[in-house]
């Protein structure tokens, strides 16, 4: 009987599709959507940057220069030679305040070190800006490239960043809109942006904003409260 049991239950499994079988647990106890998750945060995170602001100000009744440190925000490794995007309000917060210059400092995860990068490149208007570090002194991971223009409300996405100044922060959602616009740090509209429902918090500024395959579809800009 046992052997006739077991015979209808192998004949019932073979009958049925596929995509209607149960999926088992990965052997951690994970279900297979959050290992996933868990194994595309450990693949592309080396790519994140936490990028630090200070403004660089003459000392009052005094000739010596002060560092004032003055924002964080988040960014990405863009490719080997050294460049990281980040948002160009991140690295824009002393202009127009009496800064002689701004020093802006990109750690990378896993390190303490801290780069100061040059500013090689800004679009205001986009809110992008692009640094520039030396590759000698960082292992650099860039991020894999994705398509904007195939995404679909409804498709899974995650955010990684430095909100609150919690580094390398990881919060997933979806793609909750498509061509929205939002105003840019220049004061022009910036058109064609994504809506996430994943969390985006201020320091998640110019982090990346990736598909459920780690690859880069957007830079996180703004958040609406």
């Amino acid at each position: 009987r046992d052997c006739l049991e077991k015979q209808d239950l192998v004949e019932r499994l073979e009958s049925t599709p596929p995509s209607r079988r149960p999926r088992p647990a990965s052997l951690s106890g994970l279900t297979e959507s959050e290992s996933r998750t868990v194994e595309t945060f450990s693949k592309v995170s080396p790519a994140v940057a936490n990028i630090q602001t200070s403004q660089v100000a003459q000392a009052p009744f005094s000739f010596r220069s002060m560092e004032i440190p003055d924002g964080q925000g988040s960014g990405f490794v863009w490719d080997s030679l050294g460049h990281i995007v980040t948002n160009y309000h991140v690295i824009a917060g002393g202009q127009g305040r009496g800064a002689d210059k701004t020093l802006v400092r990109v750690s990378l995860q896993g390190g303490t070190k801290q780069v100061v990068a040059a500013l090689v490149g800004t679009e205001p208007e986009k809110d992008i800006a692009v640094l520039k570090i030396d590759p000698s002194e960082m292992t650099l991971t860039p991020l894999e490239v994705g398509t904007s223009s195939e995404l679909r409300v409804g498709q899974a996405v995650m955010a990684i960043g430095n909100p609150f100044g919690l580094d390398y922060t990881l919060t997933t959602g979806v793609v909750s809109a498509l061509g929205r616009e939002v105003a840019g740090a220049g004061g022009r509209p910036i058109l064609g942006c994504i809506q996430t429902d994943a969390a985006i918090n201020q320091g998640n500024s110019g982090g990346p904003l990736l598909d459920s395959q780690g690859r880069l579809i957007g830079v996180n800009t703004a958040i609406y409260s």
